[in-house]
């Protein structure tokens, strides 16, 4: 709360936002912000040596909220020409990393506002609220292309790294860090940590109840992530434009692009798909096993699931407690058994004779189940996309 609306502390290293310069993408610009500066000063932000290459630096500002301005661009940047190479999102940013063609461009988007001085007629000094974010961008060929992406995005403390700091006793230190990995359960570690270096979810306490918009969001992003490279397997996000489809999922709430998105695409049950009786999501409420698997099963067949009955289920899975499974989720944890070794209650039980559908799941284990999206000899795991990005890390920089 204290850093909401705060006064921009670094408004006096922008020139006037007179002019904005002449190689800027003007596809890159936000319909509804004003620019107000060009960083003067390069020092700064000096060239990269390797690539001999120059940061043009711009500040924009819009009344629209954070969400709707990081929402705009996550989409822009995987259409068209762009292809999106980094995304880091914190509790304080999200700084997303895009090329096209020798073009670099990185946007910076604060998750707070910042008041801004009205720049026309006599205001007397007054500020507004406003949403305060930067694009950077840079031409030219890097020969420093083979450095992982989301090793080069900036933090603060960083020569090049810009937007308001945020409190940084919000972000977890190196020590929470490692207190949190330790206390991942051991048989979930391997998954865990792989998922976790795809650089798309904050663990924060793995053995703490996730909530059900908390992994629809989790879900989109490492199911795009691992397609990354396959437009077509990936989950479109929702514009926050769209009616929304759940009555207590407004527009306005954060994980609002990823479950209208589900809803949409037809993944999860709502109004849309026929389900009446859903028109509610309940974003904040614990999500339970068996609510995990109505939602990824379908996304890892990609397809309708076939109606089966409690009886089939008992023979495929021996659980002593099949019955207690709700009717709308027997079909996904029938059709899970056929992914072998992959199927998500493996990695999520190991060997069991109870499921507990209604039991609350902990983020170490939504984390284990988003390891692997797809079929077996079809699907991608968090590992198989981390060893390809290795190699071709390795093949470019030899």
């Amino acid at each position: 709360m204290q850093q909401a609306f705060s006064a921009d502390p670094q408004a006096s290293q922008w020139s006037s936002p007179s002019a904005l310069p002449k190689d800027f993408p003007t596809d890159l610009s936000y319909p509804n912000a004003n620019l107000q500066g060009v960083q003067q000063n390069q020092s700064n932000l000096p060239s990269d040596s390797k690539s001999q290459r120059s940061t043009q630096q711009t500040r924009w500002a819009t009344p629209d909220n954070s969400q709707k301005v990081q929402q705009y661009y996550s989409e822009l940047l995987q259409k068209g020409s762009w292809q999106l190479s980094g995304r880091k999102l914190s509790q304080q940013q999200l700084i997303l990393l895009a090329k096209r063609d020798r073009l670099q461009v990185r946007v910076t988007i604060p998750a707070t506002g910042t008041l801004v001085p009205i720049q026309t007629g006599n205001n007397g000094g007054r500020r507004i609220p406003m949403t305060v974010f930067f694009i950077d961008y840079s031409q030219g060929k890097s020969s420093s292309s083979s450095e992982s992406p989301t090793k080069s995005l900036p933090q603060p403390g960083d020569l090049d790294f810009i937007g308001p700091v945020a409190n940084q006793a919000s972000e977890p230190s190196k020590d929470e860090t490692s207190q949190n990995s330790a206390e991942v359960p051991t048989a979930l570690k391997t998954y865990v940590n792989d998922v976790q270096r795809l650089k798309v979810i904050d663990l924060g306490n793995p053995n703490q109840p996730i909530q059900r918009g908390t992994f629809a969001r989790w879900l989109v992003e490492t199911n795009n992530r691992l397609y990354q490279d396959r437009p077509t397997q990936q989950i479109r996000l929702a514009a926050t434009s769209q009616t929304p489809v759940f009555k207590d999922v407004p527009s306005s709430n954060p994980n609002f692009p990823y479950i209208q998105g589900l809803a949409e695409a037809g993944f999860i049950p709502s109004p849309l798909s026929g389900d009446a009786d859903q028109a509610t999501f309940q974003a904040n409420k614990p999500l339970t096993r068996e609510i995990l698997l109505s939602w990824k099963v379908p996304i890892d067949l990609r397809k309708i699931l076939p109606s089966t009955t409690t009886t089939k289920v008992q023979e495929v899975w021996g659980f002593k407690d099949t019955k207690q499974i709700s009717s709308p989720a027997l079909s996904a944890i029938f059709a899970d058994h056929n992914n072998g070794e992959l199927a998500n209650i493996r990695r999520l039980l190991g060997s069991a004779l109870l499921l507990q559908p209604k039991k609350p799941v902990t983020r170490a284990e939504a984390a284990a189940t988003l390891w692997f999206i797809g079929v077996a000899g079809e699907g991608y795991s968090a590992k198989d996309v981390l060893r390809a990005e290795q190699q071709a890390e390795a093949a470019s920089s030899s």
